[in-house]
């Protein structure tokens, strides 16, 4: 039977677009894991009362059951490990039908192949999911689902007069993108509005969104509510201390240059420009920086990702469909935006929720006969920058001699560690504590010799106690048998800007706060050079001070 020109054209489409996809992320590998360690490890002790990811866990525990004999052919018999290996595939499958769904939405509303093209390259190229596709953490399988919902609820408008088995079908699509991520559940409304926003507004629409809405609604109460019982909710203050144990004791780090400078770097790397925007809003007296300073970095990502946004909105308006399109982006963005400018609006994952419906938005932009020529052509560009930038920083060869780095780091100190030993770094962002988290299946971290503790961190509640948690950390490797290491870094009189320690990021805690600390310590000699490690020694002195801590802790 012949095969239609339109499931031709589909077809060709969906091989090239899966041919980019396998390339890209062949040729680069993740710079930052984000909480896969900690999904893995909590899914092998079979801890799954996380509000905020609830579905992970139960997805990661069967898949990883089932895949457990193909994985452990490939990384060995550490159960993390091979669960770990189980999340990574499940979201490069689930990014593989992320960029498919794209391309074949962005077609059905443009009828322009190219624009369909574009978007999926685009989606391909941003950095939040280029790196968030190679890793366990749940928001590339969340945001196919969210897709796919907002797939069916567009390619189905007016194809199918029962509006329930397309409500069904994108209801539990969307619930699985909320179950995963709760945070999801802001971009709901607008997949919800998205038919009646695009094509306008009427009964079949509005009953579709009502039918829609009301079959997530029913599954998440089903699952979560289920899900809280058995965890020992059993009252409105039982859920709402459930709820607020999901922000995993984060505090502050709100606000609009937060979130301003989140949005652009969700988009585009800009390295170290984080800390050193912290810095100069915090006047960090250790590393200034100068408004000059942040403009010679990379301010100019920034501004160029700003323009391209402002490119695709005025290529938008010039036509009542375009305006449509922008409108949906607006109810989209809305709550996203909204939500982490009160929470945590560095973090480059809480963008992805806007991108199914800003890579539609651009992709529209393209094919709008009534855009201006010139500004599609610079939106273009900037993909193809945002492309270079993204791929110079995750690159292979990049990553790896990041990877050699810390290994050279830790070489001297790795033999002396014994099993239950322990290396205290400042702050997560010390590339040795990270180095687990980051490099997952290097050989150090698969044989477990590495046992990273961090001092610090900053915009938590841990921030507040951290001198009374190591104290207590340090006296239990003690008991254990094993000994207590610390950089090098805790006696340096000031952070060096690479350490990425920004003074005044969180005001409970100072440097001298970590110096004074540490210095009536007895330490071993220096092990691995100047950035290097000393072993706390087991003395009486040193037992005597960390038993103060812990008992300054036990009485707060």
């Amino acid at each position: 039977m012949a095969i239609r020109p339109g499931r031709l054209l589909s077809l060709r489409s969906s091989i090239v677009v899966t041919l980019v996809y396998v390339l890209l992320t062949t040729f680069t590998v993740p710079f930052f894991m984000a909480d896969t360690i900690g999904y893995a490890e909590a899914i092998a002790e079979h801890r799954f009362h996380d509000f905020g990811h609830l579905g992970w866990y139960w997805i990661g525990d069967v898949s990883s059951a089932l895949l457990l004999p193909l994985t452990r052919r490939l990384v060995g018999p550490s159960l993390h490990v091979n669960i770990t290996l189980t999340l990574v595939l499940l979201n490069w499958v689930t990014g593989l039908m992320s960029v498919l769904l794209m391309r074949s939405l962005v077609f059905r509303v443009t009828r322009r192949e190219f624009a369909g093209y574009l978007a999926a390259f685009g989606l391909m190229l941003s950095q939040a999911f280029l790196n968030f596709t190679q890793t366990g953490a749940s928001y590339i399988f969340g945001m196919a689902f969210l897709l796919l919902g907002l797939w069916v609820l567009i390619a189905r408008d007016q194809q199918e007069r029962r509006t329930f088995p397309v409500a069904l079908v994108a209801g539990a699509s969307l619930f699985v993108a909320v179950a995963v991520w709760f945070t999801y559940v802001f971009s709901v409304p607008a997949v919800l509005l998205a038919p009646s926003i695009l094509f306008g507004f009427n009964k079949q629409r509005v009953t579709l969104a009502i039918q829609t809405g009301f079959i997530i609604g029913l599954l998440a109460l089903t699952t979560f509510g289920a899900a809280g019982y058995s965890v020992g909710v059993r009252s409105i203050d039982d859920a709402r201390k459930w709820v607020g144990d999901a922000a995993h004791g984060v505090r502050g780090m709100d606000g609009i240059p937060r979130a301003a400078f989140g949005i652009a770097r969700s988009f585009i790397d800009t390295g170290n420009y984080g800390p050193m925007v912290k810095a100069y809003l915090s006047h960090d007296p250790y590393n200034a920086v100068s408004l000059g300073d942040l403009l010679r970095a990379s301010l100019w990502k920034v501004a160029l990702f700003y323009a391209f946004v402002a490119a695709i909105a005025l290529n938008l308006l010039r036509s009542p469909e375009g305006r449509r399109v922008l409108a949906l982006l607006a109810v989209n963005a809305a709550p996203v935006v909204g939500f982490a400018i009160m929470w945590q609006g560095a973090a480059i994952e809480r963008y992805l929720l806007m991108y199914p419906v800003f890579f539609l938005a651009f992709g529209y932009s393209l094919a709008n006969p009534g855009a201006i020529r010139l500004v599609q052509h610079l939106t273009v560009a900037f993909v193809a920058v945002m492309g270079a930038v993204n791929l110079g920083v995750m690159a292979r060869p990049v990553q790896a001699a990041r990877e050699q780095a810390v290994v050279d780091r830790i070489s001297t100190l790795e033999p002396m560690l014994r099993p239950e030993s322990i290396v205290a770094l400042v702050t997560q962002l010390d590339e040795v504590w990270a180095f687990e988290w980051t490099f997952p299946f290097n050989r150090i971290n698969v044989s477990n010799t590495l046992t990273a503790y961090h001092l610090i961190e900053p915009g938590t509640n841990r921030a507040l106690v951290w001198r009374e948690q190591f104290a207590r950390a340090a006296l239990a490797a003690w008991t254990r048998g094993g000994d207590v290491w610390v950089s090098t870094r805790v006696r340096s009189e000031r952070p060096l800007r690479e350490w990425r320690w920004v003074e005044g990021d969180d005001p409970v805690v100072k440097w001298k706060d970590v110096t004074s600390f540490f210095a009536p310590f007895e330490l071993g000699p220096v092990v691995g050079g100047s950035d290097g490690f000393q072993r706390v020694e087991p003395s009486a002195h040193n037992r005597a001070l960390l038993n103060a801590s812990a008992a300054k802790g036990a009485n707060r």
